[in-house]
């Protein structure tokens, strides 16, 4: 039985890049902030599903992070608190193998766009990047596998608001794709073997 993949990509740059990846069956377009997510959340939980993934893009927060950079989350820090993230690691391993610049950390989910000197006051916290979604929509997982995954697009030095973000924002389009491109296979690897054990003929 094939795997069944959702993935949650807020915008629409970013579900238009993961559905010519992974295809439209598989990526939902769930809303811009929190309150959008908070409702696609509600609706995803009895979805039919096996794997969780968070997509899209990200503010970088942490000084050493470049626009392009992938970020895992190894955690996801949100208004309820810490949510851990224990298939980061083989999420990380799956997208470096596709030659991706990947950091594995913390992701910041808040109700605004972060610029200025908090991206300096959440770097000391220890954190990555922040983004708007994330903590939100990781809620639908229920104890099903999931994995975050964003690709920086601004950081201190490159703010959103500059002539350059247009062709960042094209550039972190295409390493979405490529990172889109991984994901079946990586949600093939975190499913329990039994789903591929043969049933007994009585």
């Amino acid at each position: 039985m094939p795997t069944r993949l959702l993935v949650c990509a807020p915008l629409g740059l970013e579900a238009r890049a993961l559905r010519a990846a992974v295809g439209r069956k598989c990526v939902r377009r769930t809303g811009f902030g929190p309150r959008r997510s908070a409702r696609s959340a509600a609706a995803f939980i009895d979805a039919d599903f096996d794997v969780l993934v968070v997509a899209g893009f990200a503010g970088g927060v942490s000084a050493d992070v470049r626009s392009g950079d992938v970020i895992v989350a190894a955690e996801l820090r949100g208004q309820r608190g810490i949510v851990c993230c224990p298939w980061a690691p083989s999420l990380a391993s799956e997208l470096r193998c596709a030659g991706l610049p990947v950091r594995c950390g913390s992701i910041v989910t808040t109700d605004h766009v972060v610029h200025g000197a908090q991206r300096a006051e959440l770097a000391r916290t220890g954190a990555l990047a922040a983004d708007m979604e994330s903590a939100v929509l990781a809620q639908a997982a229920r104890g099903r596998p999931f994995g975050v995954v964003r690709v920086v697009v601004d950081t201190d030095r490159q703010p959103l608001l500059r002539p350059g973000t247009p062709s960042r924002a094209l550039a972190a389009r295409a390493r979405l794709h490529a990172v889109g491109s991984c994901l079946p296979r990586w949600g093939r690897t975190v499913l329990p073997e039994i789903r591929s054990a043969p049933e007994e003929v009585s």
